[in-house]
């Protein structure tokens, strides 16, 4: 009787295996973004000879709380208004009302390649904010309902850039452990940008939040001044270390590296902007 009770339970747990649906692998994504995305590369604008402009790739990874979509709104309000980018900027972001997921490792990849088509990439900037949860484990979260998608991670992210050939690139990374993708995406031609350092938490996530500290201090005060990225960069700091000491809050210890041949052309669009009569 024994051996048939556990001849009978062998059976079922056999069947109940077969029966449960396999787990499927994170996924990187369509290989064509959704029609929102691909509808706003259609209408990006093209590259202006002997004008330094400024592309902006704004994405919101995290689908499970608005705080990162209502931060690319506002960013992306910031950079149209100061710095020129109404019509060459795109957005990918991640919502939970959304039939499909914006932000991939995939669209991202697609993304880069068609605005790299479409700049000059030996002239212009591309600023790339990314706003979402990170790991401790350094990689950014992409998620999308009940989707797994993989995460960004400091290799990945420095191997698409290097692939789409754009040579001046911003990169601002609000988001936990940030500061893992400093060394990976510094260069002669970069200026990265992290909310916190490879070890802290950064702040300012949340459902009912409007937008993460750091991009707070960074786009909404310290860009409200100057259009000087790394002297923003500078601001946001001393506005997040001095917050988080107020409140008795871990520092976050935003970092910054900027790269000597960026100095330039980042000096080049501050001159042009100061004379257009932009905000």
């Amino acid at each position: 009787m024994k051996r048939l009770a556990i001849g009978l339970l062998a059976a079922a747990s056999v069947m109940l295996a077969q029966a449960a649906p396999a787990r499927a692998a994170p996924s990187y994504g369509s290989e064509t973004p959704p029609a929102n995305v691909v509808a706003q590369l259609e209408h990006l604008a093209p590259e202006r000879p002997g004008t330094v402009d400024l592309y902006a790739i704004l994405v919101g990874g995290d689908g499970s709380e608005d705080v990162f979509r209502r931060e690319v709104v506002q960013v992306r309000r910031v950079l149209e208004e100061r710095f020129d980018t109404a019509g060459r900027t795109i957005t990918l972001v991640n919502t939970r009302s959304a039939p499909e997921p914006e932000a991939t490792l995939h669209s991202l990849a697609y993304v880069l390649k068609r605005v790299a088509a479409k700049m000059n990439r030996d002239e212009d900037i591309l600023l790339l904010h990314l706003t979402t949860h990170g790991g401790s484990n350094h990689v950014l979260v992409l998620s999308h309902g009940e989707r797994e998608l993989y995460g960004l991670s400091p290799p990945y992210l420095k191997s698409l850039l290097e692939q789409s050939g754009i040579r001046n690139r911003v990169v601002v990374v609000s988001a936990c452990y940030s500061g893992a993708f400093v060394a990976p995406l510094a260069s002669p031609n970069a200026l990265v940008i992290t909310a916190a350092n490879s070890r802290r938490q950064s702040f300012g996530c949340g459902k009912a939040s409007p937008i993460t500290e750091f991009s707070r201090a960074f786009y909404l005060e310290a860009l409200a001044h100057t259009r000087s990225f790394p002297s923003a960069a500078r601001t946001a700091m001393q506005i997040v270390h001095e917050t988080e000491r107020a409140q008795g809050r871990k520092h976050s210890y935003p970092q910054m590296r900027l790269g000597a041949a960026l100095e330039d052309p980042l000096h080049s669009l501050e001159q042009r902007l100061a004379g257009t009569g932009h905000r």
